[in-house]
């Protein structure tokens, strides 16, 4: 904003950063790091294998969203807006090293520790939080407040998910003793549905829950349901958890009720952003996310490559 960049493309990115950010922290720090595991936990799949298999399509979007912020910027300059390139100061490389390397360094001790399988992730993830911790105490920004903070935040998300995986165990044993998806199964096979539209129901509920719950809860409620449809096609269910979650994503930006776009408004607090500038930065990008999950429905072996 500083730059005189237009408010709705600053917003844009500052939204789409919540998914993004959330699952290259899973691959290379953008789909759910959560939604990962939680799903590994219910679908019964490797965590390792799930961070793997999601590191081709992290760098599917990312190219995919720097080809459109370069489209817009090109083509639709008034929406970017900004300022001369001349009038820049480029960042010097100590200054970039210096808020970057910390990171890097974090990411390759847990996901490292995993892939290598040196470390489980639950190893990997005490790892991680103890090189943070040293990072934080190094810089001078950790004090004993702070730290009994953190730890103290740490109990509450950790309760808080405890609860929701006790809560789906109770669940998928409900909708087992029901023969919810048992059901559901026979009604599909009797009206002779095909692979393509069992996906295309499945990715318009995941994006229409995606404007109403978190990515977590999602996946909680959906994906027992699913299972049992897909386990029989002889499908991946790595490559099933990578649409699953990259599809709730989806559904975090979109309107009228996109999670993440609404918690951005409230972050903000800026009387000069309304919600609906929110929003138009916000699409643009889930359109981008729904033509790659569009790619790997289409094309699971990119999912796949890196495991196979």
């Amino acid at each position: 904003m500083r730059d005189n960049f237009d408010l709705a493309m600053n917003l844009l990115k500052v939204a789409v950063s919540d998914s993004v950010m959330e699952y290259t922290f899973a691959t290379v720090p953008l789909f759910t790091f959560m939604g990962l595991i939680i799903y590994s936990f219910v679908a019964e799949q490797s965590v390792g294998e799930m961070f793997l298999a999601g590191v081709v399509p992290v760098l599917m979007l990312a190219v995919a969203y720097v080809a459109a912020i370069w489209f817009m910027g090109r083509f639709f300059p008034a929406f970017v807006g900004g300022r001369s390139a001349d009038d820049f100061r480029p960042i010097p490389w100590g200054e970039i090293a210096l808020k970057t390397l910390p990171t890097l360094i974090i990411i390759a001790v847990v996901l490292g520790g995993i892939y290598t399988g040196w470390l489980t992730p639950v190893e990997a993830g005490a790892a991680g939080s103890v090189v943070a911790l040293l990072i934080a105490m190094a810089r001078g920004r950790m004090t004993l407040k702070g730290f009994w903070e953190a730890l103290l935040e740490t109990g509450h998300i950790t309760a808080s998910i405890l609860f929701l995986i006790t809560a789906a165990s109770i669940y998928s044993r409900m909708l087992g003793l029901a023969g919810l998806p048992n059901e559901l199964g026979d009604m599909l096979a009797a009206s002779q549905v095909s692979f393509f539209w069992i996906m295309v129901l499945y990715v318009l509920l995941m994006l229409f829950l995606g404007t109403l719950l978190d990515t977590a809860s999602i996946i909680l409620i959906v994906v027992p349901l699913f299972l049992p449809l897909v386990e029989p096609m002889g499908l991946s269910l790595v490559w099933f958890g990578i649409i699953t979650v990259v599809g709730a994503e989806i559904g975090l930006l979109t309107p009228p009720l996109g999670i993440s776009c609404f918690v951005i408004k409230a972050t903000l607090n800026d009387d000069r952003i309304s919600l609906k500038d929110v929003f138009l930065g916000a699409l643009p990008f889930a359109a981008v996310m729904l033509v790659v999950l569009i790619l790997l429905i289409r094309y699971p072996a990119l999912s796949l490559a890196i495991l196979n």
